[in-house]
């Protein structure tokens, strides 16, 4: 651990609580920072600790990498903390304040309107929809595969099914025919979210930059979709008093004690579109990526379908989605030890807390069967933690384990290369150039 001396105050005031790197080193670094920021962050935790201040004087900046740390931000202290954070902002651009995004005053109430839609029974309708969007990719492998094995792009193949699911399960709708185009619109709104908070200076969206013009296209793309589904919906009404459907019913809801406005429910469909298949997507990919180079586990998984849960959770560890959390504190507290002052900007990484040797053994080794005896409470943060922890996490969870094992039971699945699979680490975790396999069809 470094001794590095650091100076009392940054500009502005700023008092300093914590070591961490000099500001001259931060702007040597600042292209790898932007190009790799995973490892910019690992070596920093690695150097300075489980709590470092980088050399910003507003707002005061930590990265906190502890398991104890991370629950004290997300769970014990999140009354004392807000999204409003740039992370958060900038994607609020594409979906609006839905729950995702929204500050815990209209969080609150817009969460327990929406818990209804994910229950175990609305979860458990989401099966079939799960076996619908299975028996689609079934199909299409089955064409490709008619003369031998075919190489494809797992990564596409992912973000296509999960889209299929979510849209079917969450809003009752088809979107096979706009799949791609609907992926391609949120790819890019999420890779403009990312570029805005990279760059200090960035415009605001309506000014017409090539970058802005091309995002506003985007965004308008998913607006298009979230009108299809209402749509959609306005045609296919049931009778009043009907049971509940789905998410879309929920948001629809003529007798909600104040109705949503035409743009809250907007929002919260394009909140869904975005990390509903984003999320479990990228999860999915790095899924095949560990099992096609651990090829003792994918072969685990064929023997016994019944542990593709296991697989799945250990994929999320050790390849989070949301692989940064940030909050603002809204007053002083205390992470590890160390004073974090109000109107800090709070950074939890679950891919270094997934990795602290604090909260796992052997952190860097793909062992599914760590999680034989459940999902820990403490150190294991995939889909957040405490109060906002993700409203989706149990469909995520059945919708992930559901399609590995169906995939790994029904096709061979091998690794075209041993080349290290580059990470673009964008709003979420996905490989930068697709990744590219070979699919054939197991005899039965």
């Amino acid at each position: 651990m470094s001794s590095q001396k650091t100076p009392k105050r940054y500009g502005w005031n700023t008092p300093v609580t914590a070591v961490g790197p000099q500001g001259g080193a931060m702007l040597r670094n600042i292209k790898n920072i932007t190009s790799d920021p995973l490892t910019y962050l690992e070596s920093t935790w690695f150097e300075f600790g489980d709590v470092v201040q980088f050399p910003i004087p507003k707002p005061a900046t930590y990265l906190i990498s502890s398991p104890e740390g991370a629950r004290e931000v997300l769970v014990n202290q999140h009354n004392e903390t807000s999204k409003r954070t740039l992370q958060y902002n900038n994607l609020s651009l594409v979906t609006g304040e839905g729950l995702l995004t929204a500050d815990t005053q209209a969080w609150r109430p817009r969460r327990r309107m929406l818990q209804p839609a994910f229950h175990k029974e609305m979860i458990a309708l989401s099966a079939h929809h799960i076996e619908a969007g299975l028996a689609k990719l079934d199909a299409n492998w089955a064409e490709l595969t008619t003369e031998g094995p075919a190489i494809i792009d797992i990564d596409h193949a992912m973000m296509s099914l999960a889209l299929e699911i979510t849209c079917g399960a969450l809003f009752g709708v088809d979107v096979d025919d706009d799949v791609d185009e609907i992926t391609s619109a949120t790819l890019t709104a999420l890779h403009g979210v990312v570029a805005r908070a990279r760059n200090p200076i960035a415009l605001p969206l309506f000014f017409p930059t090539p970058a802005n013009l091309k995002m506003r296209r985007a965004i308008r793309r998913l607006d298009k979709a979230v009108d299809a589904i209402l749509v959609s919906r306005e045609s296919n009404k049931l009778p009043d008093q009907a049971p509940i459907r789905d998410m879309l019913d929920v948001l629809l809801d003529p007798d909600l004690e104040t109705p949503l406005t035409k743009q809250q429910i907007r929002d919260e469909i394009a909140t869904f579109i975005v990390a509903g298949h984003e999320t479990v997507a990228s999860a999915l990919t790095w899924a095949w990526h560990l099992l096609v180079t651990n090829p003792n586990e994918l072969q685990k998984l064929k023997q016994d379908p019944s542990r593709a849960q296991l697989v799945f959770d250990e994929s999320l560890r050790m390849y989070p989605p949301a692989w940064v959390i940030t909050r603002r504190t809204l007053s002083d507290i205390t992470i590890d030890e160390k004073l974090i002052p109000a109107n800090s900007l709070v950074i939890v990484s679950p891919w270094l807390v997934h990795r602290n040797p604090k909260a796992w053994e052997n952190p860097n080794e793909f062992m599914p069967d760590r999680f034989q005896s459940g999902v820990p409470q403490l150190g294991y943060i995939p889909f957040g933690a405490g109060a906002r922890l993700c409203i989706g996490k149990e469909m995520a969870r059945l919708e992930g384990s559901q399609i590995l094992a169906h995939i790994a039971t029904h096709w061979n699945i091998e690794a075209i290369h041993n080349s290290p699979v580059p990470i673009d680490a964008s709003v979420t975790l996905r490989p930068t150039a697709g990744m590219p396999v070979r699919i054939s069809r197991l005899l039965d």
